[in-house]
């Protein structure tokens, strides 16, 4: 799937808003709530992109990353980490895991 991205995270609610972000800038979107499901859905659809969530249901972020990496189907897609936790560990374990970069959730309402 060309300019693709897939959305991990266990919130329906800020999936939504990053596909609704994203779409009007030219990206399809694709979801999945846990590592599983991303795991299997990149197999399947071969996405861009992954964002993905460190803090899942079923795995750690970091280990959805590592199951992505290792196997020769999704090895070359870029994951960029993010999550709510703040501080450099959070960013050395996403790196660590194969991740290319690390965001924080920071929203801020005006």
């Amino acid at each position: 799937m060309t300019n693709s991205i897939l959305i991990v995270d266990d919130n329906e609610d800020l999936r939504q808003v990053l596909a609704w972000l994203l779409q009007p800038r030219g990206y399809e979107t694709l979801q999945a709530a846990t590592g599983r499901e991303a795991v299997e859905r990149a197999i399947t659809a071969q996405p861009s992109l992954i964002l993905l969530d460190l803090h899942l249901p079923d795995m750690n972020g970091a280990d959805a990353a590592r199951a992505l990496k290792k196997d020769q189907c999704t090895a070359h897609i870029p994951i960029v980490g993010w999550s709510a936790y703040f501080g450099e560990r959070w960013r050395e374990e996403a790196l660590r895991a194969g991740m290319v970069a690390y965001m924080k959730k920071h929203f801020q309402c005006q």
